[in-house]
């Protein structure tokens, strides 16, 4: 039997939630109160925990939506990080599940809004746990998170030091929570670089070391230009050697020559390349096998 693609498993899992009935608020506060009874039981006979599972199981199922409503708000955070929609929701259901355990229906308030932060809480710390190749503790993680955005939502620059002290957190804490999120940070090699699906990936950008390095590729150039006399060649290097490159004031400066001087040696220097190097990028086809 083959396995079904993860859209499609996604597909019916959400069509299958969706056949399922919500509950009313009297339902709700009637199956959390079975739930409570059950659970709050020193030792709950059997009767009672058959009936306070098939609550909890039913309070659950009438909620699935929302945790699937709760992870979407994630969706681009798990495809860069290439994690399964279904594994965050699995993660999302079992914080639902939480939630269910410890909804106070005599407070009054819906289980959804009891249950919203339970699911929240549940899928971030899915993405944070299983979207790393190295496992770090959560409260590291946590950490670093809230000293980054404190950094970047702060007006002014601030210094570590400034920022452990607005968290209430040791400086050294806050180094090292920082460091090793930087240093432990990978990328899957098959993560898309356009975002879909069968895009270019990082492993696309990666070059082939069988292939010729640049200088292999320009020697010729290379040999050329050490034919030049020592002077224009560092005329040539300080002006085209690097992607800034030098002015003619600049270049002049470094020489001892004045911009009128630098500009007139760099032009004959290129005319004089441009006759070298013309017959190599331009060959002239051989006549040698024509008929007499």
């Amino acid at each position: 039997m083959t396995r079904p693609h993860r859209g499609e498993a996604l597909l019916d899992y959400l069509n299958q939630a969706g056949t399922i009935p919500l509950l009313t608020a009297a339902e709700e506060l009637h199956l959390g109160a079975i739930v409570q009874e059950w659970l709050q039981h020193p030792e709950p006979p059997p009767a009672l925990r058959r009936r306070g599972m098939r609550a909890r199981n039913r309070m659950v199922s009438a909620n699935l939506r929302l945790v699937v409503m709760v992870c979407r708000r994630y969706q681009n955070r798990i495809s860069s990080l290439q994690l399964d929609v279904l594994d965050l929701i699995q993660a999302g259901n079992l914080g639902l599940i939480r939630a269910v355990e410890r909804y106070d229906p005599s407070r009054g308030y819906r289980l959804s809004t009891f249950a919203f932060w339970w699911i929240d809480q549940a899928a971030r710390r899915c993405i944070t746990e299983l979207g790393r190749a190295i496992r770090l503790p959560t409260q590291m993680i946590q950490l670093a998170f809230r000293a980054q955005r404190l950094q970047a939502s702060s007006p002014e620059r601030l210094s570590l030091a400034g920022v452990a002290e607005r968290l209430g957190q040791d400086e050294t804490r806050v180094t090292t929570a920082l460091r090793t999120l930087e240093l432990c940070s990978t990328a899957s090699l098959d993560r898309s670089l356009d975002g879909l699906e069968k895009g270019a990936t990082l492993l696309d950008g990666i070059p082939d070391p069988h292939s010729p390095e640049v200088s292999d590729d320009y020697a010729w150039l290379h040999q050329q230009l050490r034919g030049l006399d020592p002077l224009d060649q560092r005329l040539l290097q300080l002006r085209f050697g690097s992607d800034e490159g030098h002015t003619l004031v600049e270049t002049g400066r470094a020489l001892g020559l004045n911009k009128n001087q630098v500009q007139n040696a760099e032009r004959r220097n290129l005319r004089r390349l441009r006759r070298r190097l013309s017959p190599m990028l331009h060959p002239q086809p051989s006549h040698s096998g024509a008929a007499g």
